[in-house]
């Protein structure tokens, strides 16, 4: 088998344990850090994870931070805020305006995410050390490739 068909079953392989292990996650009991992220999307965590980084967001701030769309950014915000994770702030100045901020359990949450996110920073820097500075750039500019590859569909 050539080696361009061969790196086309090892990313078939990789898709399909990360969705098996996806599974295993959310029918497992994992950790309680688990379960409590598992309850959001990784489009609400990560507005949680921006209005940690900066304070405060509007809509807009939100959309450009997370790299979605401002409908998408308004449905999240909208589940976030019925569950008392964001609450709504606006300024005097300007009452149109709607900013969100973090509740205790939206800080709570954006606490655990954090902690999460490092976690499995640190299993791929494991990973990745095995592998040399060339190797490394090839790696990168696969990965480049498939996320642009993605975004043009």
């Amino acid at each position: 088998m050539d080696n361009k068909n061969e790196a086309i079953e090892a990313l078939q392989r990789l898709i399909t344990e990360r969705e098996s292990a996806d599974r295993r996650r959310k029918g497992m009991k994992g950790s309680q850090e688990e379960a409590i992220v598992s309850d959001w999307t990784l489009t609400q965590l990560h507005i949680v994870a921006a209005i940690k980084e900066i304070g405060t967001a509007n809509n807009i701030t939100l959309s450009e931070m997370v790299n979605v769309s401002k409908p998408a950014i308004t449905k999240a915000v909208k589940k976030l805020l019925e569950h008392n994770i964001l609450e709504k702030a606006q300024q005097e100045d300007n009452k149109k305006e709607v900013y969100y901020l973090l509740t205790k359990s939206g800080e709570m949450l954006a606490l655990i995410h954090n902690q999460l996110h490092e976690q499995a920073k640190n299993r791929y820097l494991r990973i990745l050390n095995d592998f040399n500075t060339a190797e490394l750039e090839t790696i990168i500019r696969f990965l480049n490739a498939i996320t642009e590859n993605m975004k043009s569909r």
